[in-house]
């Protein structure tokens, strides 16, 4: 066994290399919590309405909670009203997605269709 290996110095050692630079899966879920926040902050940012401060992610926000200590937090009901409000949001997106394909919105202008078009005809000099 290691332990009957090492000295009481090196055990020490270890532990505070391990505060400095932790070793394992806490500095692996620390890191796909940075990555997961960091594609949430620019997909806000970028999808949020112009003129707002949109709330961003923390780190902590996606770091996996193994001890339980957060578990209310993480089993708060949403009321009723919050789920009819986030239901009939995906309704209205959805429903001007079709109109626009109905309309034929949802394609680029005719405009743009002939210089793509043309630009894909050019020959090479």
């Amino acid at each position: 066994m290691l332990l009957g290996q090492l000295t009481s110095n090196q055990i020490s050692e270890w532990e505070a290399y391990d505060r400095i630079d932790p070793i394992g899966t806490w500095r692996d879920d620390f890191r796909m919590a940075k990555l997961a926040a960091l594609i949430q902050n620019l997909v806000i940012q970028l999808y949020s309405k112009k003129g707002t401060t949109p709330k961003l992610r923390n780190i902590l926000d996606e770091m996996p909670d193994w001890t339980g200590d957060n578990a209310e937090a993480m089993n708060k009901k949403q009321s009723v009203e919050e789920m009819k409000t986030i239901l009939l949001s995906i309704a209205a997106t959805q429903n001007r997605k079709v109109a626009m394909q109905q309309q034929g919105l949802d394609k680029p202008p005719i405009k743009l269709q002939k210089k793509n078009a043309e630009s894909k005809l050019k020959p090479l000099k």
